[in-house]
């Protein structure tokens, strides 16, 4: 299922458009979204790296924002998609040097 953030319209194929008039830095939209697949048009790069862009949709499967994806760059608008922390725990790694 994708999701968006701000006013929405609903598709026919579940997914749905977002308002994209909110502009945050990558590292704030991942943590407003932990565990889930993010897609974001770049409003800023430092160095070709993005740093700063507008939400365009989440999903919890990647394959879900495809269409939405494809739609964007089809304008031309450039892209990314991130995925947020895990809120799971990770294993720990323990380094031993004999």
């Amino acid at each position: 299922m994708v999701k968006g953030a701000g006013p929405m319209r609903t598709r026919s194929n579940g997914s749905r458009k977002v308002d994209r008039e909110v502009e945050k830095t990558i590292r704030a939209w991942e943590k407003q979204y932990p565990d889930t697949w993010i897609l974001l048009a770049v409003t800023q790069e430092d160095n070709g790296e993005p740093v700063r862009g507008k939400l365009i949709a989440t999903a919890q499967d990647p394959e879900d924002l495809q269409e939405i994806w494809r739609s964007h760059r089809d304008k031309g608008i450039l892209t990314m998609l991130t995925f947020g922390p895990s809120t799971e725990p990770r294993p720990a790694v323990v380094v031993s040097a004999a």
